[in-house]
C-alpha cells in the first residue's frame, strides 16, 4: 500500500481512539484510566518482541528513553484530566498547538530556525484557538484570552504539549539509531512502570488498577488496541515518506474527533469549533512543512 493510506489509517484510528477515550473518561478516574491503558498498551505490543533488537540500545539510550517516557506519562495524564472535564470538540483542536511548541523548543535547544511560513502557521493556530474560545455574550476582544488563561484544564493541555515537545526532541535523537518497533516496546514498558508508580504514590495503587479494569476494562482495551495500531501505522508511513508529509495527515484526527465526537456527545457550537479546528490544522501544516 501507499504511504498516504497508512497515514490516513493512522488519522482515522487516532480520532476513534480519542472518542472512545472521552466516552470512558466520562465515568472513569483519569489516573486509573491512564494506568490501566499504559499496562494494556504494553501487553498489546508484546507480540512485536520477535522483531525487536534490544542489543542495539546503549545504556545512554535507555536512560534517554526513560526520560522521554516520564515526560510522555505526565503529559498523557494531564490531557486525560482535561479531556475528562472538557468537551471533546473543544479539547481536540487545542492539540494542534503541538507543532508550535516543538518548533519553539527546537529553535531554543537544537538551533533550528523558524521560517516565515512557520510564523504564518503559528499565527493561524492562534487565530483558530481564539475563535474556539469565543462564546455567546462576547464582551471584549480579550474575553477568549482571559477564558484560556483562567481554565486550568486548558492550561493542563498547554503544559502537556510543552512536555510532549521535549519528548519529541528526545524522539528525534533516539529514532536516529533505534528501530521504531524496538523503541515502541521499550517506551511502552517504561510508561506502564511510570503509571504504576504514580498511581501507587498519588492514588490508591493496586486497588485503583483493579477498579479501572473492572469498571472500564473492555473500553480501555479498545483504546489500547487503537492507540498501538495507529502508532504502528504512523511508523510504517514515516518509513515510506517524509515525516513532514505524514504528520499533517495524522493531525486530521483532531478534526475527526471534533466533528464526529462532538456529534456523539452533543457538544454545543460544533460548527464554530469545526471551523476553528480546520484553521488550526492549516496552521499546524504550515508549521510542520515550513
Amino acid at each position: 500500500m501507499e504511504w498516504y493510506i497508512f497515514a490516513g489509517l493512522c488519522a482515522l484510528l487516532a480520532g476513534m481512539s480519542a472518542i472512545v477515550e472521552k466516552k470512558t473518561l466520562r465515568k472513569q478516574h483519569a489516573m486509573e484510566f491512564s494506568t490501566v491503558l499504559a499496562i494494556f498498551n504494553f501487553i498489546v505490543v508484546l507480540p512485536l518482541l520477535v522483531k525487536a533488537d534490544f542489543h542495539s540500545i546503549s545504556t545512554n539510550a535507555y536512560i534517554l528513553i526513560f526520560g522521554v517516557s516520564i515526560l510522555g506519562s505526565v503529559a498523557f495524564l494531564l490531557v486525560a484530566k482535561s479531556l475528562r472535564h472538557m468537551e471533546i470538540s473543544q479539547a481536540s483542536p487545542l492539540l494542534n498547538f503541538g507543532p508550535v511548541f516543538v518548533a519553539i523548543l527546537a529553535f531554543i535547544f537544537l538551533g533550528e530556525t523558524i521560517t516565515a511560513v512557520q510564523l504564518a502557521g503559528i499565527f493561524l493556530i492562534l487565530i483558530g484557538s481564539y475563535i474556539l474560545e469565543i462564546e455567546h455574550g462576547f464582551q471584549g476582544v480579550f474575553d477568549p484570552l482571559k477564558k484560556m488563561a483562567s481554565s486550568k484544564h486548558i492550561l493542563y493541555i498547554f503544559a502537556a504539549l510543552v512536555l510532549y515537545g521535549f519528548s519529541s526532541l528526545g524522539d528525534k535523537i533516539i529514532l536516529g539509531t533505534i528501530a521504531p518497533i524496538t523503541y515502541i516496546i521499550v517506551v511502552q514498558f517504561f510508561i506502564a512502570v511510570n503509571f504504576i508508580v504514580m498511581i501507587s504514590v498519588f492514588h490508591d495503587g493496586v486497588t485503583g488498577i483493579k477498579r479501572g479494569i473492572r469498571n472500564a476494562g473492555k473500553w480501555i482495551l479498545i483504546v489500547a488496541i487503537l492507540t498501538s495500531s495507529y502508532r504502528l501505522f504512523q511508523a510504517q508511513a514515516v518509513s515510506m515518506a517524509f515525516v513532514s508529509l505524514v504528520t499533517p495527515i495524522k493531525r486530521t484526527s483532531t478534526l475527526f474527533a471534533t466533528v464526529v465526537g462532538g456529534e456523539i456527545f452533543h457538544d454545543e457550537g460544533l460548527a464554530k469549533k469545526a471551523i476553528s479546528c480546520i484553521i488550526m490544522l492549516l496552521g499546524a501544516y504550515l508549521v510542520i512543512v515550513g
